[in-house]
């Protein structure tokens, strides 16, 4: 079944899932990719590394601290994106790769929903994707900063919704 979704994870690495208010958003988010993969859907998973090689725990992709979370790391055919930068849409490679797959709907999930999460959200959105935001599959450096930013992609039009609510809202083809 061909799908015009993607499922966007952002940053699931060992070092920024130690940030998040709520480390049970991993098991969430993990959920998620079961669903959106049954459903068809393509899977990115990405990753901020560091340029900077005197910092090796946010630097190596190999270490622990920078690779996947085991619960989320990539299976075959996922996409792996690799960001040096907050904002996964500053990798011109993935806006390419989904337009050249006709996606036109984008899923995320991920840390911190202050600033990966939101950058990206509304990156998407500047492109002309259709977005959404699984609330529960995300998390922030703090509850109260989880909210809020949830609370500001709603009011600039981007659909925020609960893991248990989101099957079947993007169209398969």
């Amino acid at each position: 079944m061909a799908t015009t979704t993607a499922l966007i994870e952002i940053d699931f690495q060992h070092w920024i899932v130690a940030l998040a208010h709520d480390r049970e958003v991993v098991g969430r988010a993990a959920l998620a990719r079961t669903r959106f993969r049954t459903e068809g859907a393509l899977v990115v998973c990405t990753r901020y590394l560091s340029t900077d090689p005197t910092d090796p725990m946010r630097s190596d992709p190999a270490g622990h601290g920078a690779s996947f979370h085991p619960v989320l790391a990539p299976d075959e055919g996922d996409q792996v994106l690799t960001k040096y930068d907050r904002d996964v849409f500053t990798n011109p490679d993935l806006d390419t790769n989904l337009r050249l797959r006709g996606i036109t709907d984008v899923v995320f999930t991920g840390i911190a929903t202050e600033h990966g999460v939101a950058l990206a959200a509304r990156s998407a959105r500047a492109l002309g994707y259709r977005v959404s935001v699984i609330a529960d599959a995300c998390a922030g450096t703090t509850v109260g900063s989880h909210h809020r930013a949830l609370a500001a992609l709603a009011t600039e039009g981007i659909t925020v919704v609960r893991a248990d609510a989101c099957a079947g809202v993007h169209s398969s083809t």
